[in-house]
């Protein structure tokens, strides 16, 4: 596997274990981290996980095709957003499935012809292809950001993942638009209060009531440090940038943030570019998750991504920022 290439999170419902066995090993081949969950499970699992990029479904799911059809039901009404694919026996076509079945499903594949799968995959899980550079920048300016803003904490991040989940992650989040000559979006950052509370510096004064301004004043900070250093790599010639901008209709959709159900719409099906920063006290053990997302809902275009330009961007930055120059 690619380490460079973000995974996703999959829930995988199959009765048959040794049937689940294989699916899994098969998406994991091919950058999908299925798991596994029992029939009695799915609420809890769903309630535990908010990152999810889709659901895998039996079609005997349960014991029979009834039994699956609810499932899917239940889950188009939770999270609609997760599509789901599901896998039919190979000796059927689909018609002897319960039409409600059918239609709760995304896409489906036979248990017989592994590509079928893989296809249907490519198609609703990863339909955003990130760029192996585009990821490696992004971690990279966030890492440094990171570690100028806290110096004596541990910094690592999970594996990059794609999500189509709109759960939000703990209590405080920040978002700012992103915009280049390919993409436009929003930078989202979130992270839960109380464990970020905890690694904060010691100052004096600190109480309950302003200990939330600290966080605050720190994603936000954070935020605008990794917006900046996104715009200073990846916007390019300036001037081409805005030319593209004024000759593309300006699209705008509303965010929806529905506080009592955590969940955060922006306004598209579009998958999220997820990377999970922890931050770690060597001597206290204590962590806290800074939860990144990209969300490219108002553009997006794999093909105008430019390395060179990046990487030009980015060393003339540093010079800037180093007061080197070359005399030639």
């Amino acid at each position: 596997m690619n380490a460079n290439k973000p995974i996703s999170k999959l829930l995988l419902l199959e009765s048959d274990t040794a049937r689940a066995q294989a699916i899994a090993r098969l998406c994991e081949e091919h950058h999908g981290i299925c798991v596994p969950v029992r029939r009695e499970a799915l609420s809890a699992a769903l309630k535990m996980h908010y990152d999810l990029g889709g659901v895998l479904l039996g079609d005997d799911f349960g014991g029979s095709h009834e039994a699956a059809a609810a499932v899917a039901l239940a889950l188009q009404a939770e999270r609609p957003e997760l599509p789901i694919v599901l896998r039919r026996a190979a000796a059927t076509n689909g018609d002897d499935l319960p039409e409600a079945l059918r239609d709760a499903s995304r896409s489906t594949w036979c248990d017989d012809d592994d590509a079928t799968l893989l296809a249907a995959l490519d198609a609703q899980v990863f339909s955003h292809d990130y760029p192996d550079p585009l990821v490696d920048g992004i971690t990279d300016m966030t890492f440094g950001r990171l570690r100028g803003l806290f110096p004596d904490l541990d910094v690592h991040w999970d594996a990059p993942s794609v999500v189509r989940d709109r759960i939000i992650f703990g209590e405080v989040l920040t978002l700012i638009p992103i915009e280049t000559a390919w993409c436009r979006g929003w930078l989202l950052m979130q992270t839960e209060e109380a464990p970020l509370i905890e690694l904060l510096p010691a100052r004096a004064g600190r109480d309950e009531s302003s200990d939330f301004r600290d966080v605050n004043g720190v994603l936000g900070e954070l935020t605008n440090l990794v917006w900046g250093a996104f715009r200073n790599r990846y916007l390019g010639n300036a001037r081409a940038s805005d030319e593209a901008g004024a000759n593309r209709t300006q699209v705008q959709v509303p965010l929806l943030i529905n506080h009592r159900r955590h969940y955060l719409s922006f306004g598209s099906d579009n998958p999220q570019l997820c990377i999970k920063y922890r931050l770690t006290d060597s001597k206290t053990g204590r962590e806290v998750v800074i939860d990144q997302r990209f969300v490219f809902s108002l553009g997006w275009s794999r093909e105008g991504f430019d390395e060179t330009a990046a990487l030009a961007a980015a060393a003339a930055v540093e010079e800037q920022a180093s007061g080197e120059l070359e005399l030639f």
